[in-house]
């Protein structure tokens, strides 16, 4: 396990090579096997990790008694390497990507 801090990190990064074994970020679809949830884990040089679950259906009250919303779910969970990013920012991400997700068309340019 590394146990530099971010100044050590962020010196040995300068010094670097372009290769292909460096990243920021991973994305797990397990959600295409039908796995509902995961926890994903960080494998260096990674900085997040974000999993999808699979796409569920689900029923919610409505706006009145006995009415019922139908709709679609999907389980996301990301984890953050906190030497990186901090979990704030992190939250801030996902918060995006759910609205993102919610509303596609406001990703368009």
């Amino acid at each position: 396990v590394n146990k530099e801090g971010l100044r050590g990190i962020s010196e040995q990064t300068k010094t670097m090579e372009p290769t292909a074994d460096i990243g920021t970020f991973s994305l797990v679809n397990l959600g295409m096997y039908g796995v509902k949830t995961a926890a994903p884990v960080i494998i260096e040089p990674q900085s997040c990790i974000l999993a999808l679950g699979s796409i569920t259906p689900t029923v919610k009250p409505g706006d009145s008694d006995g009415e019922y919303k139908y709709g679609k779910e999907m389980e996301v969970t990301m984890s953050c390497d906190h030497r990186v990013v901090d979990g704030a920012v992190g939250a801030e991400w996902l918060q995006a990507f759910k609205e993102g997700m919610e509303k596609p068309e406001s990703m368009l340019l």
